[in-house]
């Protein structure tokens, strides 16, 4: 993080984000050669390289192009697709909280709400360093608040409602319909095989 005269500049942890490129790459390569050894059609591997082969860049142009610029008048977050520049004064409240992934990890976000108590910005917290996160509300100057330890995003939004989607609140049902679209896809791809071999 960087201050230059009344400008907060907070950058993600380039550390982090670089352990998550060589993680992508690494599992990338590991998947297709995987199908590449196995049984499977070779056009397996060409879908998962493609993924991965788009992902990681995409990944590295957020690592570089992500960014927070506080201002006297304004707070600014700068995204790979694009710029959202709000008034600082609407800034009224911060929320920090550690949302349980589904894994069993905790990700930190910190919420910025407006004087309603309505979402004006989230930040994940996962690409920023917590002592970056903790100057950026310092430099607000806004209560913050949120649950003490952990929490499940379920739980976090019966005392914030709102501010976490209804995708995050239920991983487990997405994840299962994105299980289910899956094997549908190759119990297809299958029938197919054995439709034109026979």
């Amino acid at each position: 993080m960087s201050g230059v005269q009344d400008e907060l500049v907070v950058r993600p942890d380039f550390r982090a984000g670089l352990v998550v490129l060589v993680v992508l790459a690494v599992a990338g390569a590991v998947i297709v050669a995987a199908i590449l050894i196995g049984d499977a059609p070779a056009v397996f591997a060409l879908i998962v390289g493609g993924l991965f082969t788009g992902l990681i860049p995409l990944a590295a142009g957020a690592l570089l192009s992500s960014r927070i610029t506080l201002t006297a008048h304004e707070i600014v977050v700068q995204g790979l697709f694009g710029r959202k520049r709000r008034p600082r004064s609407h800034v009224a409240e911060a929320v920090r909280a550690s949302i349980i992934a589904p894994r069993g990890g905790a990700g930190e976000s910190l919420f910025l709400l407006d004087a309603q108590r309505a979402l004006f910005f989230r930040v994940q917290g996962g690409l920023y360093e917590r002592d970056d996160l903790t100057r950026l509300v310092d430099a607000l100057g806004v209560p913050c608040g949120g649950p003490d330890g952990p929490v499940s995003a379920k739980k976090f939004a019966e005392t914030y409602p709102g501010l976490v989607s209804w995708v995050e609140q239920h991983p487990y049902r997405i994840a299962f319909a994105v299980a289910g679209v899956v094997c549908a896809a190759a119990t297809a791809v299958a029938l197919v095989s054995l439709a034109t071999a026979s």
